[in-house]
């Protein structure tokens, strides 16, 4: 069987920087749209620090943990793996033809 080629550091590497980017997002965003609306610097700096931490709450609740972890690594029985059920059926087709023979 072939092993996955992203390994679990590295998802969880990218979930971070995915969550960090998203929260700086939110947060470069709400500072432009302050500073476009004629605030001052100041109040731009406290908006972009609170909806920057607004925008990480809302990364954790968009990004959960569990998309880090890699699935079926583990010996839980959590039902057929993704395509198994295709090729279930492709498999009972393929006897089928060679019970009957050629068409």
């Amino acid at each position: 069987m072939v092993s996955p080629s992203v390994t679990e550091a590295d998802r969880e590497t990218f979930l971070i920087q995915l969550k960090v980017g998203f929260a700086l997002l939110v947060g470069g965003s709400m500072t432009l749209v302050v500073l476009w609306g004629a605030g001052g610097l100041l109040v731009a700096l406290g908006v972009g620090v609170a909806t920057t931490l607004v925008g990480g709450a809302l990364a954790q609740l968009t990004f959960p943990d569990s998309l880090a972890e890699t699935p079926y690594d583990d010996d839980l029985e959590r039902g057929p793996k993704p395509g198994t059920r295709l090729q279930e059926r492709r498999d009972r087709s393929d006897d089928r033809e060679t019970q009957d023979g050629p068409r």
